[in-house]
């Protein structure tokens, strides 16, 4: 304050030697108008020529206080343009944005300034739009039918509907074992209304995959793309027809919601991408799509509720439970797609090194009240397998594959894996209160077939 009144007073002190000569003068003020862009002047007459000596004084003392007050009027504006000045600035500086917002100006109008939230600089209003166009050529349903006969005569009845994806111009057709399941005729749907006749290429139960094929032309490839670099928290593209023809072409999206979900089937552990994106009967083959445009999974099941009859579990989790269940979708990677897809484009199976038997789980309790080991339980041994050839039979409990012990389906499964079709492994088992070992050679699960 001291600093501002002795600035003030050296001004009044300048314009009052102005003020003492007899001149006729007139000051001019300008200040910024309530639109703080367009400035206006203020013109103040202060003295006339030829005036006593006793009016000039009068006038000097009342040209003295005027000036002083416009100083501080001049400060007081200038603040405000100042602030007005710096806002706008700020708010130029803020980046693109949406929403209005409002201020009042120290006494003067309201004013109102568009303002905008700030986006992501990688954002884009059309991306999910971009990525169903891009990808939807490639997507296609799939309707099947099985023979019904009545005794007279037979016929065709619709045994239910899926998605594909397009993975190569030359019509070959990525879905769900589990969509043609059963299934005597397969049609195939394209985007531009085309249909065609499709012929089973290949297919594998355990990672519920199956390649189809169409004699088509013009055909839109989706790009596959590289699940290992998913991370929770990535936009997810769902794409396919859920409740059939009626839907085609449905999009829907969400997050990747988590990674590495194994989830136990019928034929042993399965590695799945969860997701919240809307999946529903009919999506099942379909694609599930990062931000690229790339396919990252295959879409495979969604889990509504459990142990009910609209459940849709083939993987059979939660079955002693009864739970409501939401957003809670699953995929097959695509890295562990591939070779499955490629194995049956070229072999029309999956060759996978097997021992041969069925095995059931024997824990600690059952070990407890059956008088037997901890171990694996052979319900069955396939005939002419390499476990039959070396004399496993049913009712052993294996123990131990290649020294090391084994409890558990999966532990079992994890050793084989490491093997290849033909090579021999140590198998240490129990039988009727002896520990006793054997070597199988294990064979290809296309003998299975």
């Amino acid at each position: 304050m001291d600093i501002e009144n002795e600035q003030t007073q050296r001004l009044n002190e300048n314009d009052t030697e102005k003020l003492s000569g007899n001149t006729s003068y007139i000051l001019t003020e300008k200040f910024l108008n309530d639109n703080l862009n367009e400035p206006y002047e203020i013109h103040m007459p202060v003295d006339q020529q030829h005036r006593e000596d006793d009016d000039k004084a009068f006038e000097l003392r009342n040209g003295e206080k005027s000036l002083g007050k416009m100083v501080k009027r001049f400060r007081r504006r200038m603040l405000i343009s100042f602030v007005a000045v710096a806002l706008i600035a700020a708010l130029i500086g803020g980046g693109t944005v949406a929403g209005i917002m409002k201020y009042t100006n120290l006494g003067q109008k309201t004013q109102v300034i568009n303002r905008y939230l700030p986006l992501s600089s990688n954002s884009n209003a059309n991306l999910i739009t971009n990525i169903a166009k891009i990808v939807s050529p490639s997507v296609v349903g799939i309707d099947t039918s099985t023979t019904y006969s009545n005794g007279f005569r037979s016929a065709f009845v619709s045994e239910g509907s899926g998605s594909g994806i397009i993975i190569n111009s030359q019509g070959y057709i990525v879905t769900n074992y589990h969509v043609i399941e059963g299934a005597s005729t397969i049609t195939v749907s394209l985007s531009d209304g085309r249909k065609f006749s499709a012929q089973l290429i290949g297919k594998d139960s355990k990672t519920d995959l199956v390649v189809l094929k169409i004699n088509a032309t013009n055909l839109t490839s989706a790009k596959l793309g590289d699940s290992s670099k998913l991370e929770v928290g990535d936009l997810a593209v769902a794409i396919g027809n859920p409740l059939g023809e009626s839907f085609a072409g449905t999009v829907t999206s969400g997050i990747i919601s988590g990674l590495n979900r194994n989830l136990q089937s019928d034929y042993g552990a399965v590695n799945l991408i969860q997701t919240d994106a809307a999946i529903n009967p009919g999506n099942s083959g379909g694609p599930l799509v990062n931000s690229n445009g790339e396919v990252i999974g295959i879409t495979s099941v969604k889990l509504t509720s459990t142990n009910s009859s609209d459940t849709q579990d083939q993987f059979g989790m939660f079955q002693s439970q009864s739970t409501l269940v939401e957003g809670m979708g699953f995929a097959i990677p695509i890295n562990e797609a591939k070779p499955i897809i490629d194995e049956l484009i070229k072999h029309g199976y999956v060759e996978r090194p097997m021992m041969g038997v069925s095995v059931q789980e024997v824990t600690q309790q059952d070990a407890a009240q059956y008088n037997i080991p901890v171990g694996l339980y052979i319900a069955q041994v396939q005939q002419g397998s390499g476990a039959d050839a070396a004399g496993l039979q049913a009712g052993d409990v294996i123990t131990a594959v290649d020294g090391t012990k084994v409890e558990t389906s999966d532990s079992l499964q994890s050793i084989i894996a490491k093997h290849k079709v033909g090579d021999t492994i140590t198998v240490t088992f129990w039988r009727n209160g002896r520990t006793l070992s054997t070597k199988v050679k294990l064979m290809s699960s296309s003998n299975a077939q």
